[in-house]
């Protein structure tokens, strides 16, 4: 409908252009609050699953926890680590060198320093070994806390934008109805001026002052009709 055409008057005298703009404002606004909601759900998606391959690290770390209090876990992790097998041939090596050297090798003190050889090359792997299994965990809990934080951001941002666009939404619809009822209150005024009118006002119902009298049209020279002599047939 052209802007300037008599219907597209009509509509914006009457408030149905206003109410369709504001209706239409709230339905975009709306409907861009929705797509934004629906691309924070894709990222925080996408930011998770970035995350996944440290929470498979934590899951190493659960299934190796039972060896921070078990020792025959210890003690089977001990006769299958070659490093540990290593540096207790060399320590009793060393132990036995020295015992040779003195005349001890059988001596108690020799057996002794033999089973402590065991303990001391085992300490400082067992202890590793912990410290290993403890930063699985820790790395698998911390990206289980990352995820939770993102997926409570995410649903956070996700209401936010949602309930920012139904409030959109609910205001262009009662823009929309402001707009009608202003438009019914400038048809009821116009109404109550017509009326004012044709109930005898003339145009004072109108326009608001007296309007020109009719039957007294002023002449040049100020006289009116009725200021002329009568007509008289016999002078």
């Amino acid at each position: 409908m052209a802007e300037g055409s008599p219907i597209g008057f009509v509509d914006r005298f009457t408030g149905k252009t206003a109410a369709k703009a504001a209706k239409k404002a709230g339905e975009i606004q709306s409907q861009a609050a929705t797509d934004a909601a629906g691309n924070v759900v894709i990222a925080g998606q996408e930011a998770g699953v970035l995350l996944d391959p440290f929470q498979g690290v934590g899951q190493q770390g659960v299934a190796q926890a039972g060896f921070l209090t078990d020792p025959q876990a210890q003690f089977d992790f001990l006769q299958n680590n070659p490093l540990f097998q290593m540096g207790l041939d060399n320590a009793n090596t060393q132990t036995n060198q020295m015992a040779a050297a003195r005349g001890r090798l059988s001596a108690g003190d020799t057996l002794q320093q033999l089973n402590q050889n065991a303990l001391l090359t085992a300490s400082p792997l067992i202890a590793q070994q912990k410290q290993s299994i403890g930063d699985l965990l820790n790395m698998g809990q911390n990206a289980a806390l990352n995820q939770g934080t993102i997926l409570q951001n995410t649903a956070l941002n996700q209401g936010n934008l949602l309930t920012g666009g139904a409030a959109a939404q609910a205001g262009g619809i009662v823009g929309a109805e402001n707009a009608r009822s202003a438009g019914m209150g400038s048809i009821l005024n116009l109404a109550g001026q017509i009326g004012g009118f044709a109930a005898g006002g003339g145009l004072d119902g109108i326009f608001g002052g007296a309007a020109p009298a009719t039957g007294n049209f002023s002449q040049v020279g100020g006289q009116s009709p009725n200021q002329f002599a009568p007509f008289n047939p016999l002078g």
